[in-house]
């Protein structure tokens, strides 16, 4: 049960990381999932409650590495968005 609420938080927060946080013109704001994704791995490591196993730290790696991705994801798709809109107001004008 804790693998699915795992698995489910996980990709609602990074859901919310690419399309809401990193998705607007404020750049450190699409931080704040992977920020919040280390310090939560770290206080599992610290309370004991994640073990120094290979499946354990790949797992973790693994899901910081996708907030990363997903803060990149982001912050593109808001300057694709950024692009076409100039691009418009240009096409517009003449």
């Amino acid at each position: 049960m804790r693998e699915i609420l795992f698995v489910a938080g996980s990709l609602v927060a990074l859901l919310l990381e690419k399309y809401v946080l990193a998705n607007n013109s404020i750049n450190w704001m699409g931080a704040i999932i992977p920020i919040v994704s280390i310090g939560f791995i770290l206080w599992l490591l610290i309370s004991k409650q994640l073990g120094l196993d290979l499946l354990d730290i790949l797992v973790s790696i693994i899901y910081i590495s996708l907030s990363f991705i997903f803060w990149g994801q982001g912050n593109d798709l808001y300057h694709r968005r950024t692009v076409k809109r100039i691009a418009k107001q240009m096409y517009e004008r003449v």
